[in-house]
């Protein structure tokens, strides 16, 4: 009888097993069906997003070009991009620099972030915020300080592949720039894929030491062709397999870093001369009446980098007020940098 009733109550519990684990099994298919349906889903919403923001860039390109399939790129952040912020001085000296007004009509102004992104739109009529460039947070100090540190490195050589591969040749500037005179004759669009004001200093005096410092002109053209777009196919490629590797570094870094490569794709590279291109980095009395752009480097604090930058555009429309007055006795005193000069930073 004891048997009986051991096989009994065995047979009730398999009796009862079955059902479950049946229905255990239905629960979790129904759930890796529900999930991949989700993930497709997902990956059509994303497909047809990165479509339509495609789409928006050739749109944008296609109004801001220029007759040889020029445009002129920047970069900002919600930092950079706010009243009393970088941009605005940066969009002020185009209407105030010589044969610059023009060219706000050929400028695209890429926000970072959809904040940056709202308040460009109230002051210029080309900005754009595509998937690409999707939306980082400012709350790094070294990101609100610099917008060229690793991310953002990333995401420009992404996007400067995607501009260059839809055929548009590129001017690249910072946006803590100032535009004082018109820079495209300086380049040289039919002999090199690529003009840049660089500066390299080097251990020894002969020029072929070890380089310690390297200052930037924060302003390049880019021309579009094979070269110049397999090129930036293995920079891309350089950031996924070297993630790290482009933190808070300026493109003539990267250019320095990738001389080999550079051989080896043929890149035709024009180094522009440092004093059309000058900046805070080296200051020269002259620099109001020679160079095309001036960079406010070496200034890591965003507060000094608008007041300084605000002083050199006072000071350049003092001298172009005297200069159509014939004032030949007028004399400019640098009185710039005031406070990047006490936080220097590459």
């Amino acid at each position: 009888m004891i048997a009986l009733r051991k096989m009994r109550s065995l047979g009730f519990r398999k009796s009862l097993y079955l059902p479950f684990t049946a229905f255990f099994i239905i629960l979790i298919c129904f759930f890796q069906y529900h999930n991949s349906g989700v993930q497709v889903e997902k990956g059509v919403k994303l497909s047809s997003t990165y479509h339509s923001q495609k789409q928006e860039l050739s749109q944008v390109l296609r109004r801001a070009t220029m007759a040889d399939r020029s445009v002129i790129l920047t970069m900002v952040n919600e930092s950079w991009a706010r009243p009393g912020s970088i941009l605005e001085v940066f969009l002020q000296s185009f209407k105030s620099g010589i044969g610059t007004h023009r060219l706000l009509n050929h400028l695209v102004i890429i926000a970072m972030d959809i904040q940056a992104y709202n308040y460009c739109k109230s002051l210029h009529s080309h900005c754009i915020h595509p998937s690409t460039l999707a939306y980082v947070s400012a709350t790094k100090k070294e990101y609100i300080m610099n917008p060229n540190h690793n991310i953002t490195s990333k995401r420009r050589i992404n996007f400067l592949l995607q501009v260059l591969q839809l055929g548009y040749s590129i001017i690249f500037t910072d946006a803590d720039i100032l535009w004082l005179r018109n820079p495209f004759p300086k380049f040289s669009p039919s002999n090199h894929e690529l003009s840049i004001s660089c500066n390299y200093s080097r251990v020894d005096a002969n020029g072929k030491g070890r380089v310690i410092n390297v200052e930037d002109g924060g302003i390049f053209f880019l021309k579009s062709n094979t070269l110049s777009v397999e090129f930036f196919k293995y920079l891309k490629l350089n950031t996924v397999l070297y993630p790290n590797s482009y933190a808070s570094e300026s493109f003539c870094t990267t250019l320095m870093e990738n001389e080999d490569a550079i051989v080896a794709y043929g890149v035709r590279i024009k180094y522009v001369e440092t004093a059309s291109f000058g900046g805070f980095c080296k200051l020269s009395n002259e620099m109001l009446k020679n160079a095309y752009t001036i960079h406010a480097n070496c200034c890591g604090n965003l507060t000094s980098k608008v007041h300084d930058m605000k002083n050199v555009l006072d000071d350049w429309n003092n001298m172009r007020e005297h200069a159509s007055k014939d004032n030949t006795s007028y004399k400019n005193a640098l009185r710039w940098p005031q406070k990047c000069i006490r936080q220097k930073s590459t």
